[in-house]
């Protein structure tokens, strides 16, 4: 995420519901008031290079999009980014029928049994996050089958496993942890 850097004159502050102000080594930072998330303490470096002269802010990030209903993403698109931290998707998305009657709640609950047995191992536990990341993807962005398989066929597969589904907790937003923690057993 860029963020756009300036300075005031003496006394100018900015619009208090627009900005927030922190304080950095360097002077104030004014944030955008909404769409971000402050994840440790905010400081701007002042770079300087032969071609270029910057500042970078750190301690800053963009908010995680809200949900707002079903997405448009479907079946294939969730193949598609689960191919990137799992190497054989595209290989088992033909084992589970493929363009043709392709059975999504089957290949996404083996994924996700997979993903499982990375939950406890101390160098591979991050491709477990990233598969809940996945998931709260999938609610948040897939289509109604897409959230369907999410909730039916994915997060029982996790509750299988008392590490798992303690992993998985940790590990989503707080806003899809309340959407889980709400739905009925």
């Amino acid at each position: 995420m860029e963020l756009s850097v300036s300075f005031t004159g003496e006394g100018e502050t900015p619009d208090p519901d627009t900005y927030r102000t922190e304080q950095s080594p360097v002077g104030k930072v004014y944030i955008p008031a909404d769409g971000v998330v402050i994840t440790g303490p905010v400081r701007v470096r002042y770079e300087k290079y032969p071609w270029i002269e910057k500042f970078e802010v750190d301690g800053v990030k963009a908010a995680p999009a809200r949900r707002t209903g079903a997405g448009t993403k479907d079946a294939k698109g969730f193949v598609r980014s689960l191919s990137t931290i799992y190497s054989p998707a595209y290989d088992e998305y033909r084992l589970y029928g493929g363009d043709e009657s392709f059975d999504a709640r089957g290949y996404f609950a083996h994924a996700a049994s997979y993903f499982i047995s990375l939950a406890e191992d101390p160098q591979r536990g991050r491709m477990f996050r990233k598969f809940c990341g996945f998931t709260e993807n999938m609610w948040r962005e897939g289509n109604a089958e897409m959230l369907s398989v999410a909730i039916d066929a994915i997060l029982p597969v996790l509750k299988t496993g008392s590490a798992s589904w303690s992993g998985f907790k940790q590990s989503i937003t707080p806003e899809f942890l309340d959407y889980v923690e709400k739905m009925p057993q």
